[in-house]
């Protein structure tokens, strides 16, 4: 007799049943990578930022701590809070890509959440500061190793000036702009012209001469010109969308540091000098709202977007995102960086 013969197999219904498990798993694979994805961007990003603060703040602690102050009526150290940039240069700024209103707000209502101005925050702390539309541009005579005049590891004083921009990322039409952080350095000296008469040296140890604060100081390498309008060539960090600093002194007889700048939201500019009356000429800031004084401790404050925050604000001021304001974005995809610096120099 013959045996029967059994086929093995599956039932349709078995065929149905596994094909939606496999399904279910692959979507719960696919967001698990998807997550493991973004996690590292974020993650990425946010380690990108932290460098780039970390070299910004690096260098304006160098600076700051070989800053030249004198007590002879001029003036060797300033900071304004900008209600706009400088323009000009090469870097393809203009205060026209500062003032739309789907980009960075401006000074309007201090403290607000909105707002780019609050150096006053109700919780004191620097990291809640914000130092207006475009930061603050901090100059100063400092006694740094020359590299402009081939004397290297010899300190010489000159020039030296820090500002964000927002700026065309490449010098072709409608390129994208993003925020950067320059740093900008005059010559101490030169043997010829015109270069002599751009030095530090010519031009002279007070940084409200007319030289440091328009064109006429000239536009080349090392010119003082470019302490207001830097060149592409002197960008110190990618991302910095808000750059401030704070000024001390100590209380004689106690040592109890007292804060000379910002004092509130109205005191606009400081500068370190005798002459309690000069002003700077670019931008005009009120007398009223400016401070003087000689500080012996900075505190210095930088806010870099992440990646995905440039993505974002990018987005954002090309209107593609809707129902977000500027500041809501910039605060979740950024990172804040201060420290602390002792000026070395006693005046």
């Amino acid at each position: 007799m013959k045996g029967k013969c059994h086929r093995a197999g599956f039932t349709l219904v078995e065929l149905l049943v596994a094909s939606a498990i496999t399904v279910v798993l692959a979507g719960i694979m696919i967001a698990i990578v998807a997550q493991v994805g973004r996690t590292w961007a974020r993650a990425s990003g946010g380690l990108t930022a932290n460098q780039q603060a970390e070299l910004a703040l690096d260098q304006l602690a160098r600076d700051l701590q070989s800053a030249v102050l004198r007590r002879d009526g001029r003036v060797w150290l300033a900071v304004t809070v900008q209600p706009d940039q400088s323009g000009g240069g090469d870097i393809g700024g203009s205060l026209a890509t500062w003032s739309s209103p789907v980009r960075k707000p401006g000074a309007a209502a201090p403290g607000s959440p909105d707002s780019s101005l609050d150096l006053a925050p109700s919780s004191g702390r620097l990291e809640d500061c914000r130092f207006g539309l475009a930061g603050v541009w901090l100059r100063l005579i400092a006694d740094v190793p020359d590299r402009n005049d081939g004397i290297s590891g010899t300190s010489a004083p000159r020039a030296v000036a820090y500002q964000v921009v927002r700026h065309a990322v490449t010098p072709s039409a409608g390129a994208t702009r993003t925020y950067s952080l320059f740093r900008s350095e005059v010559r101490p000296f030169a043997d010829d012209s015109p270069a002599r008469e751009r030095s530090t040296f010519v031009v002279g140890h007070d940084l409200f001469a007319a030289a440091y604060n328009s064109a006429a100081g000239g536009g080349n390498l090392g010119d003082a010109g470019t302490i207001r309008r830097p060149r592409r060539d002197q960008l110190l960090a990618n991302g910095v969308i808000d750059f401030g600093v704070r000024f001390y002194r100590p209380v004689p007889g106690t040592g109890q540091l007292v804060l000379l700048f910002p004092t509130s939201n109205t005191n606009r500019g400081f500068a370190a000098t005798t002459d309690v009356q000069s002003l700077p000429p670019n931008p005009a800031v009120p007398a009223g709202a400016m401070s003087h004084g000689f500080p012996t401790v900075a505190e210095v404050f930088v806010r870099v977007l992440t990646a995905e925050g440039a993505r974002q604000i990018g987005a954002l001021e090309q209107g593609q995102l809707a129902g977000q304001t500027w500041w809501s974005v910039a605060r979740v995809h950024s990172v804040v960086m201060t420290r602390r610096v002792v000026l070395e120099a006693a005046p």
